[in-house]
Formats: structure tokens, sequence, C-alpha cells
């Protein structure tokens, strides 16, 4: 498969070039992501480079924000596709579509991640975590200063796990709702739910 330590996902693209939406579930050529995912089945390296195109940069700027480490979110999203690769004739179009496969792999290797480094960090082995602020892409909104886009930042990465998630796969993984409660392998309505939390949370944080 190809050495994806070489490929760069780069930031989070802008929200009119999401990879996720521009896509809307097919390459440029038009070949729907499914038929992607059968190529690589049958070994066709090409396959993959062309998925990690596609949904690379998403995938990255969910993992960025939400582990808020970007040598770390960059090992996950190349997990990510090192699983997708490994097991793509499992894949199932009738069940999921592939961008929701893809962030369901996501979210389950973040919250892994998340959990090693508290391990490490409880046992003495894990450095201090660092954030790299300014690698992060613009938050979920647009902000008119410095002052309120770090403001924003700080108060998702202080919402509870399975909130800060749920927004993240929203805005940064530009998921619809039924994808992202797909991902996070939960009901629509509880997703939704957590959305509304999130959000009463975020706008007490951000305007008290």
């Amino acid at each position: 498969m190809p050495d994806l330590s070489r490929d760069r996902f780069g930031p989070e693209p802008a929200p009119m070039d999401h990879p996720v939406q521009a896509a809307a579930g097919s390459d440029r050529s038009g070949a729907p992501d499914a038929a992607i995912v059968r190529r690589m089945a049958a070994g066709d390296q090409g396959a993959l480079t062309q998925l990690v195109s596609l949904h690379g940069g998403g995938l990255h700027g969910f993992c960025l924000r939400f582990l808020g480490n970007a040598a770390d979110a960059e090992e996950v999203v190349q997990d990510v596709f090192h699983r997708a690769w490994r097991h793509a004739d499992r894949y199932r179009p009738e069940t999921a579509k592939v961008a929701t496969w893809l962030y369901r792999i996501a979210v389950n290797r973040c919250v892994d991640r998340k959990r090693s480094r508290a391990l490490r960090a409880f046992v003495g082995l894990g450095a201090r975590e660092e954030t790299e602020p300014s690698e992060v892409p613009d938050p979920l909104r647009q902000t008119e200063s410095r002052d309120a886009l770090d403001k924003a930042r700080q108060a998702i990465g202080r919402l509870p796990e399975r909130q800060r998630m749920a927004i993240l796969l929203s805005a940064a993984g530009g998921l619809d709702n039924a994808s992202a409660a797909d991902a996070m392998g939960i009901r629509l309505g509880a997703y939704e739910q957590l959305l509304v939390r999130a959000r009463r949370t975020l706008r007490q944080r951000l305007d008290p």
C-alpha cells in the first residue's frame, strides 16, 4: 500500500471546499466513493491515494480539534486509512456511506488515543500535552477577533468528551446528523440531544 507517512493531510479546507461536502460521495471523475473502496479491496493503491485526497483533510481537521495535538492527529488519520486499506473488503455500502465508515474508525481511534495518553500521564510516562493553536483551523463559526477565536477553541476543548465529539463531527467532519450519529454508534435522537447540550454550553461560556 502507499506510504501514507509521506502524505501531508494539511489544514482543514475552507467550509465550501470541505472534502466530505465537496466530494458528495464521489471523486472528481464522478466515480462513487464505494467504487473507490472496491478498487482498494482489489489491491489498487491508487484508489487509496484517491480516498486520502478526498477525505484526508476533513478527517485531519476533526482529529486535530478533538485531540488538540497535530502529531497525534496525523498519526490517527494515517491509522484510519491503514485500517480502511486492510479492511476494504469488509465495507458494505448498504450499511453506511464511506465518509461515515471512515469517521467511525476515526472516532474510535481518537478515543483510544486519549485514553492511552491519560494512562501514560497517570503512570508518569507521558510528556505534558502540548496543543498547537496556530495549526488549529478556524472554529465552528467565523469570529471577528483573535481573542474570540481563542475563546471559542478553549470552550470547545472544555466540553464533555461526547458533546465535543458530536459537535466536531458536524462542524469539522461535515457529516449530516444521521451520519454523525452512526459514526458515534448512537441513535439520531441521542446525537441531536448531544448537539443541543453542546451548543447550549458553548453559548453560556462564550456569551455569559
